[in-house]
């Protein structure tokens, strides 16, 4: 009976995982008298709903932040094929503004909208702000394929979890009582 804790233990810490998701962008970034391409890399943790960090580069507009922002509006997931507006609250950085809002973002019944940021446009919401002006995202987002790696925490439920199954064993073979 004590090795299906332990082996109940293994397979919890195999199972933790972190639930970011992470997009790029890579596409102009516009106002109505300048246009230059940008590049930005975010990601959101679905598990907690939140956008949690934000790297953005083009020529007049710079920044890196991390934190943590919810959705402004967050419409559930229903049970039939719908369109969704939602957004994430503005965030403000040192002297920099982002808004990043997704537009009439069409999802199919049961999919979630922090795993399909992807199949949308940011055309009537997504900027960005600083000194050297208002500029509106003109592009689509992709998702980047990453390598799933394993939290610390989890990496060490699985060792304890190991050198736990191990000691059983052990005693079993022995003998020996648990103390």
């Amino acid at each position: 009976m004590k090795w299906i804790a332990a082996l109940a233990l293994v397979f919890f810490s195999l199972s933790a995982s972190a639930s970011l998701i992470t997009y790029s962008y890579s596409d102009p970034i516009g106002n109505r008298y300048e246009t230059h391409e940008a590049v930005g890399i975010f990601s959101v943790d679905s598990q907690k709903r939140r956008l949690v960090s934000f790297d953005f580069v083009s020529q007049p507009v710079a920044f890196s932040w991390q934190g943590s922002v919810p959705l402004m509006y967050e419409q559930p997931v229903s049970n039939e094929s719908k369109l969704f507006e939602n957004g994430f609250k503005p965030v403000t950085w040192d002297k920099f503004d982002f808004f990043l809002f997704f537009d009439l973002f069409s999802l199919e019944a049961g999919q979630d909208i922090f795993h399909n940021i992807d199949r949308t446009h940011p055309y009537e919401g997504a900027s960005v702000s600083g000194p050297a002006g208002d500029f509106w995202l003109q592009g689509r987002f992709n998702k980047v394929r990453t390598a799933k790696v394993p939290e610390p925490a989890a990496i060490g439920l699985l060792a304890l979890g190991l050198v736990l199954f191990g000691f059983l064993r052990h005693r079993h073979r022995t003998g020996s009582a648990w103390f």
